[in-house]
């Protein structure tokens, strides 16, 4: 009987499901489908007026689900909790089953998701604040506000793609258990940066943010993972501390961390209000990866894991640009009741920040693209790209600053880039990391022809290139058209200046185009090299992963407005941009038009004809020589000083002491000599070294000076106690 049972179709049906409930890529479709379902809703709602509006809606379900889940007491904690306590779980499963791990955590993200979804009505209508008090003193604040909920949806939707996109591949890498922990962990982190009310709380997770993902950039423990990894928290630190000091020069002078306005006091600080907000631009700069402080992003990006790669750059650099815009539009702009018009004096903090901003910005985007083009290994060449975009969000934010009220398009164009470049760039790396799966190779000058194996990766990887270069109707148009109407305004209402800017993002823009024109040509086209004739790639969860950004890239670019309307004018709106240009401007924009889009042909013009010159003379290999580097530039003073302190302290050449700084053949102060023996030593590890050599040196002398001086202060201490006590 048991025998018939099991040969009846009944039987066969149980074992089939029993298959695909033990399968992996049986859940990922099936959470997929109901995680697009679920977005399509959303958008279905938000179009008829999420918000307070869905109180009133007939449909009674929807009503009682997104009441229930946008009503979750401490929402804000609720979310950041989740994958952080998954995380643990996580663990423990992973231990016994690396698909129940995986299925594990693209339930928890998907859950996340959808509760990221449900603040939208409170986020929307400005009601969502929590206070912690009696928490380190100050206490913790979260608030979910537009620009907030906009980041949280866009790292949501992308952590969610990831986690799918990464089972396959992190199959093939060591010590998975310990990675997805760690993701967990930053995860989480980013996700409390985002919602943090007050700097004190910004501060704290973001500080977390570097250290697990520490993890993630040195997770491969070859050489160049540790040493990326060295840099990267160098780095991370180094922009903690420059937070952490603006944070209590703030708290000084204003007696308050939370995220209001602070313009008049700014106005009253002089000097003082410009170093404290260039010091917290600077910390979060660093984390975006902005110049001239990107030299740890070049370095992370090409030796972590893909799936670590796609967040690196999709998400965590955005966090550093998140955190500059929240920061500048909190602290710099004025109330709408404390201002006339847009030549109020209040403003004059923002217009002076923001002018700095936009050269930063500037100067990032042409280092960015200039090196990218230099690349052989696709991972770097997509690294330096992401300095590059992040050049243009910056760009954006120093317009949004610069102009005041009427600042709104620079605001909204580097928001939108975010959104943007978080999809390109993380479906870039992710097609990558499928190349170097089936070839073992990232060199695209070793590769080509790839298309005739790949022709799904192919697609994807046009589709995201016609992303990143602005082409219309993908989605980077939308928000680089955003970018180019704010810097023509910064000169048309700003200082004349800046119509070189304008002229150098064009001449940028079409560097990119000639970049991505080399990495399909070199990558796709052409002749397929003999040793990967054999090449048969079968389709997997990683393709589903890709085909979703994919789509998403497309939906963007064909309804650009959506995203405008619904996420981006409602943050810029409550702000104190001037309302009229918004509506004007901005309200009805229509992003096909002719300008725009025939502006695009000259882009790709350029940049076809920068290709076909690269090609003729070489341009692509071009190798500076050693002391041209901005690493070498930035170290330069650093070793003086060193040589300096010596020579002062202790009245020696220092000589033997510095061998380890003089035997690099990357050193620019390197002797002769010491290139017959090279050590290749970065920034970072020859400003250690400096400050080691320094302090083997001297600390027991410093030592011994303390323990004078503390003897000094003891025993007078004691002496006024005997004759006054």
């Amino acid at each position: 009987m048991e025998k018939h049972t099991e040969n009846s179709w009944l039987g066969k049906l149980y074992s089939g499901l029993s298959y695909q409930i033990r399968n992996f890529s049986f859940h990922a479709t099936t959470v997929m489908f109901v995680a697009v379902a679920s977005l399509v809703f959303f958008i279905m709602l938000t179009q008829t007026g999420l918000g307070s509006n869905i109180l009133m809606t007939k449909w009674v379900l929807v009503r009682f689900a997104v009441t229930t889940l946008s009503n979750i007491p401490y929402l804000p904690i609720v979310v950041l909790a989740l994958p952080l306590v998954g995380g643990f779980f996580e663990l423990y499963l992973g231990r016994k089953s690396d698909k129940k791990r995986d299925v594990m955590i693209i339930y928890i993200t998907f859950i996340t998701l959808l509760l990221i979804m449900a603040m939208y009505p409170k986020a929307n209508d400005g009601r969502m604040f929590m206070q912690l008090n009696q928490i380190l003193g100050l206490g913790l604040s979260f608030k979910v506000d537009m620009l907030g909920l906009t980041m949280l949806f866009i790292t949501a939707i992308l952590w969610f793609v990831v986690m799918i996109y990464s089972h396959d591949y992190m199959m093939h890498e060591k010590h998975r258990n310990r990675f997805y922990f760690f993701l967990s962990i930053t995860y989480s982190a980013i996700l409390g940066t985002i919602m943090a009310g007050d700097l004190l709380t910004m501060f704290l997770f973001f500080e977390i943010l570097t250290f697990s993902s520490y993890m993630l950039v040195s997770h491969g423990e070859k050489r160049e993972s540790i040493e990326a990894g060295y840099n990267y928290i160098f780095m991370g630190v180094l922009g903690g501390l420059s937070i952490l000091l603006g944070m209590l020069l703030l708290y000084g002078y204003t007696g308050s961390v939370t995220f209001i306005s602070k313009a008049a006091e700014f106005a009253s600080m002089g000097w003082m209000g410009y170093a404290i907000i260039l010091l917290l631009m600077l910390g979060f700069g660093i984390k975006a990866g902005m110049a001239p402080v990107h030299i740890w992003l070049p370095k992370a990006h090409p030796v972590a894991p893909t799936p670590a790669s796609a967040l690196l750059s999709g998400i965590m650099i955005k966090v550093g640009a998140f955190g500059m815009l929240r920061v500048a539009t909190s602290y710099l702009f004025p109330l709408v009741a404390q201002i006339s018009d847009y030549k109020d004096p209040l403003w004059n903090s923002a217009k002076g920040v923001g002018g700095i901003v936009i050269w930063l910005g500037i100067i990032t985007m042409a280092i960015g693209v200039f090196f990218a083009l230099q690349q052989s290994n696709m991972k770097k060449m997509l690294a330096y790209h992401s300095v590059s975009q992040m050049g243009y969000i910056v760009l954006g934010i120093g317009v949004a600053l610069y102009l005041g009220a009427k600042g709104a398009m620079g605001y909204s164009g580097a928001l939108y880039h975010i959104i943007n470049h978080a999809l390109f760039k993380s479906l870039l790396f992710m097609i990558a990391g499928v190349i170097y799966l089936q070839t073992h190779e990232l060199n695209m000058y070793k590769l080509g022809g790839l298309w005739k194996k790949m022709p799904l990766t192919a697609l994807f990887a046009l589709i995201a290139a016609l992303g990143i270069t602005g082409m219309p109707l993908f989605n980077g148009f939308a928000s680089k058209s955003l970018l180019h109407h704010a810097i023509i305004e910064a000169y048309q209402y700003g200082h004349p200046s800046f119509r070189f800017a304008e002229i150098m993002f064009n001449v940028i823009s079409a560097g990119t185009v000639c970049s991505f024109i080399k990495l399909f040509g070199f990558t796709f086209l052409g002749k397929l090299p003999e040793e990967y004739q054999d090449l048969k790639p079968k389709l997997s969860a990683m393709h589903l992963a890709m085909g979703a950004v994919a789509v998403m890239i497309i939906f963007v670019g064909l309804f650009p407005n959506y995203i405008l309307d619904f996420f981006i004018l409602p943050a810029a709106s409550s702000l104190a941009y001037d309302p009229y240009f918004i509506s004007k401007y901005l309200s009805d924009i229509q992003f096909f038009n002719m300008t725009d889009m025939s502006g695009m042909i000259w882009i790709y013009i350029g940049g076809a004809g920068i290709f076909y010159m690269g090609i003729k003379y070489h341009l692509f290999h071009i190798h500076f020589p050693q002391w041209l580097h901005i690493e070498y530039i930035l170290f330069y003073p650093v070793h003086k000083v060193m040589h300096w302190s010596c020579k002062v302290m202790g009245h020696c050449s220092c000589e033997a002491d510095v061998v380890e700084l003089e035997n690099s053949v990357d050193n620019p102060f390197a002797t002769e000599e010491s290139a017959l023996n090279p050590i290749r030593m970065g920034l970072i590890e020859r400003m250690v070294t400096t400050i080691t050599v320094f302090t083997d040196r001297y600390e027991m002398s410093l030592i011994r000076s303390d323990v004078t001086i503390f003897t000094i202060v003891l025993t007078t201490i004691l002496g006024l106690l005997y004759f006054f006590g």
